[in-house]
């Protein structure tokens, strides 16, 4: 077994280190899943969604499994194939996929390899004002939308950049500071409204890939509208949509490392006693503001989140309050927002939320 230096995992910035981590200077991209109970993992490179190069990958004392090859270059497909603690052998998504993309060959979504540093960013002054300025001291009209239906349906799309300049000028007409986007997280059903969520790091495949979003939220930066994400981190998609093939989180290594029980909308509860689902939604939260410029995250469903069969989940408020002052401390001017209908006391105070939705 290899080894690694503990301080390169960083607890809060997975995005950092997972994933496919592509290297400009010397063109090759490093992959890193974590599974610590599989057996083997290897990374498929793919075309046209069919296994075109397959990467054993080493396993780290960190239960990370790590390759490097000069074979996955921005734009290729991949998945990785794991051999699970059970003996199982599934194709699976990167949990921590950048970008995705449905391939109607093999009616599967996969993962993109991207490069984070390709999209040069034009808001400066926007995130500059941002820190500054206290958002509850300032005006706030929030425009609501969910972009899979925005102005031509569930089933025609329309892709980031395409949405960019209409919807700026409805916002800057109407006179909303900010939009609030739902349905933004990838989820396998196209006609869902987008609560039922596989990967926490990719936007939704039918709207295109991670810089066409960047180009999105850029373009309404600069026009002096802010950006809130609608985050669901109570529940998420459990199901394998072949004995061979899943794009989601559950199960990765043939264990349960994310979910407690069953919860309202047939999907599984994030467990927040586990510490791999207190990192892995820890780092996605930061990741959106970090890397995609967000202004504000909408947590839903926080009812069911920290409060269940009259019964408190102590663990859930303590993630909630360390994320958001991590959020307040690390990125002055943005909103932590929680979407809570049961009327828990003194929620923003307990878990240092700005308000309530």
């Amino acid at each position: 077994m290899a080894t690694r230096d503990n301080n390169v995992e960083s607890d809060t910035q997975l995005y950092k280190i997972r994933g496919a981590q592509y290297c400009k200077g010397d063109r090759q991209t490093t992959f890193r899943v974590y599974a610590p109970r599989a057996k083997n993992v290897w990374v498929i490179l793919t075309a046209f969604g069919r296994e075109e190069f397959q990467i054993i990958m080493q396993k780290m004392d960190t239960g990370l499994w790590e390759a490097t090859t000069h074979q996955a270059l921005p734009g290729r497909t991949y998945l990785y194939l794991i051999d699970d603690c059970n003996g199982k052998y599934m194709l699976r998504i990167d949990p921590v996929s950048f970008s995705v993309i449905h391939i109607p060959e093999v009616d599967q979504v996969q993962s993109v390899v991207h490069d984070q540093t390709a999209y040069k960013w034009g808001d400066e002054t926007w995130l500059t004002k941002r820190a500054l300025i206290n958002p509850l001291c300032a005006p706030l009209s929030i425009y609501e939308l969910q972009l899979k239906s925005w102005r031509n349906g569930f089933h025609q799309p329309i892709n980031f950049r395409q949405i960019a300049p209409e919807l700026t000028a409805y916002c800057v007409t109407m006179g909303f500071t900010h939009v609030e986007m739902f349905g933004l997280l990838e989820h396998p059903n196209n006609s869902e409204r987008g609560y039922i969520v596989s990967n926490y790091f990719a936007p939704y495949h039918d709207h295109g890939q991670c810089d066409d979003l960047k180009y999105l939220v850029d373009y309404l930066h600069q026009h002096d509208i802010g950006v809130i994400i609608d985050w669901v981190p109570t529940h998420f998609y459990q199901h394998h949509k072949s004995p061979g093939y899943s794009s989601s989180l559950h199960e990765l290594d043939g264990t349960n490392m994310y979910a407690s029980d069953k919860s309202l909308w047939s999907t599984l509860y994030f467990d927040y006693n586990k510490e791999e689902t207190r990192r892995l939604l820890f780092s996605s939260a930061l990741y959106w503001i970090d890397e995609m410029h967000m202004d504000g995250i909408r947590y839903d469903a926080v009812s069911q989140m920290i409060r269940r069969q009259s019964k408190d989940i102590p663990a859930a408020i303590s993630f909630l309050r360390e994320l958001n002052q991590t959020i307040h401390r690390v990125y002055p001017g943005v909103l932590c927002i929680a979407e809570e209908t049961d009327g828990y006391p003194n929620l923003i105070r307990t878990m240092d939320f700005d308000m309530k939705w």
